[in-house]
């Protein structure tokens, strides 16, 4: 499905009028109403199979009998400090979709443990004029205090961007270890033996569950992967030890694209050429991961998807009194590009080993 936006540009009205079509609402003319509807039949051929033309016609093909009832309100709890704008705002874009079809309405609040009690995030929660009907958690720590007051309060709550054991708790989010284990048999295919893991919280689960399919697949093709091979922290920091304690790595998996980006200064600096003496892999798939020279191959995963999707999930909870629990894992992908590459082998056959620069 075209973004709103794009209708707009496309049929030369305002993005108010657009919606007003696409949510069968009065105060358009016929005339105009037309060209929208057209600018979307033209635009969903151009590219038949884009997967929001597939979410719109199965995910929210019946959002219209949602209409005529009162206007949800929903609260997005996200954390204090983004790693990535863009990460959080291509969600806040799918969560926006879906809250648009089903007329509900959206309100931001910091999911922090250290804000005071009366700070408006808290009140959302523990005062019952500001409740909302229903809350979404941007959070993948470990364990999230504004979830166990949402049990508490018993308010219907949906964890976006995070799978869960519990089958109790209602998520959307992707399988980690999975894509992880094919980022690693990818390396693994090319030669690289020593491979190393860089950047991430263990506080946070996709860091531990990354963590998980890194060492899943090392050992299943016969490797022990080294304890000193993954080096938590920001990005700059554990690169330095990574340096230290293993020179023998020719291959780097990054928690994500904003840790790459702060160690990959690092390797530099010590000598190592991308991809010809280090080959790395990364996660999110952002700008600066394709605008980095060389486009670092990464791993991409569907937020604008996982945000509408966690919308339609936290609407049925609400409004459909059959409907108890959901997890929904999306599938995720790596974008092959140019950071990866074999191992280089010197003259006697063995890996180039590099320390302060000087290949040994």
């Amino acid at each position: 499905m075209p973004t709103v936006r794009q209708i707009a540009q496309h049929a030369g009205v305002a993005k108010s009028t657009v919606s007003l079509v696409m949510n069968h609402k009065p105060g358009v003319s016929d005339q105009t109403r037309q060209m929208v509807l057209n600018a979307i039949q033209e635009l969903n051929s151009q590219d038949t199979n884009n997967f929001d033309n597939s979410l719109e016609k199965t995910v929210f093909f019946n959002h219209t009998r949602y209409v005529n009832k009162k206007p949800l309100s929903l609260v997005v709890f996200h954390p204090a400090i983004l790693g990535s704008s863009q990460v959080f705002s291509e969600l806040l874009v799918g969560i926006q979709h879906g809250a648009d079809l089903f007329h509900a309405q959206l309100r931001l609040a910091i999911n922090e443990r250290k804000i005071p009690s009366d700070h408006i995030s808290n009140l959302y929660l523990k005062d019952p004029s500001l409740q909302p009907d229903g809350i979404l958690i941007i959070g993948a720590r470990e364990k999230e205090l504004v979830l166990e007051e949402a049990n508490r309060q018993q308010i219907p709550y949906v964890i976006v961007s995070r799978t869960e054991s519990d089958p109790s708790i209602s998520a959307v989010g992707r399988n980690e270890v999975k894509i992880t284990m094919e980022a690693v048999n990818y390396l693994l295919e090319l030669g690289h033996t020593a491979i190393g893991f860089v950047g991430g919280n263990p506080l946070y689960r996709y860091t531990n569950q990354r963590i998980q399919g890194y060492q899943k697949a090392l050992r299943a093709s016969g490797i022990t992967p080294l304890d000193r091979w993954v080096t938590l922290g920001a990005g700059d920091e554990a690169a330095k030890t990574l340096l230290q304690t293993s020179p023998e790595i020719t291959a780097i998996v990054f928690v994500n694209d904003t840790h790459a980006m702060e160690a990959l200064p690092v390797f530099i600096h010590a000598g190592h050429q991308i991809p010809d003496t280090l080959s790395i892999i990364s996660f999110d798939d952002t700008d600066e991961a394709k605008n980095y020279t060389p486009p670092i191959t990464s791993i991409q995963h569907p937020r604008y998807e996982e945000g509408a999707w966690a919308v339609r999930m936290l609407v049925e909870k609400i409004r459909n009194p059959y409907f108890e629990e959901c997890q929904i894992i999306l599938k995720s992908k790596i974008i092959f590009r140019d950071s990866c590459s074999r191992p280089k082998i010197n003259q006697s056959g063995e890996f180039f080993l590099y320390k302060g620069g000087e290949s040994q």
